[in-house]
């Protein structure tokens, strides 16, 4: 009798351990996108503050009268990308908007492209944290052999 009582312990302690693991995981591999996390840079805004953050950056911004030779495009704006993709996958492209924020930091307006080249405003408009976010002129590698001779 003592036999089976253990028996029957034990048994009820390896299914608690498989069915502990196994809703583990299910859980840490399902494939439904995680929400941005808070502090990575990227976060929905309206098309009201995405307009006031282009006319800050306007406000600012010095001419370029050079020639555009590239563009960097960093983790931030992918993630917004890949999240309006993801929204609409009938979008053709992305278009990233300089932006300026209310307390003066550096900003990419990331908005999906329709087939007509026209902006998808009714879809999720992204802020992206950039520090970086500048067209080659002014930050360019001008190392790269891309470049070089140009």
């Amino acid at each position: 009798m003592k036999t089976k009582k253990y028996f029957f312990t034990v048994l009820a302690f390896i299914a608690g351990i498989v069915s502990g693991i196994s809703m583990i995981g299910l859980l840490a591999f399902t494939n439904s996108p995680a929400p941005p996390a808070s502090g990575t840079g990227v976060a929905p805004i309206t098309q009201a503050d995405a307009h006031v953050f282009f006319n800050n950056y306007m406000a600012a911004a010095s001419p370029l009268n050079q020639i555009i030779k590239g563009f960097t495009i960093d983790k931030t704006q992918l993630e917004a990308m890949n999240n309006i993709a993801r929204e609409n996958p009938d979008l053709s492209g992305f278009r990233i908007y300089m932006g300026q924020d209310n307390v003066s930091r550096k900003v990419g307006i990331v908005v999906g492209v329709d087939n007509m080249g026209r902006d998808a405003v009714k879809n999720t408009i992204y802020n992206t944290e950039s520090q970086r976010l500048s067209p080659c002129p002014p930050v360019c590698d001008v190392s790269s052999p891309i470049i070089l001779n140009n």
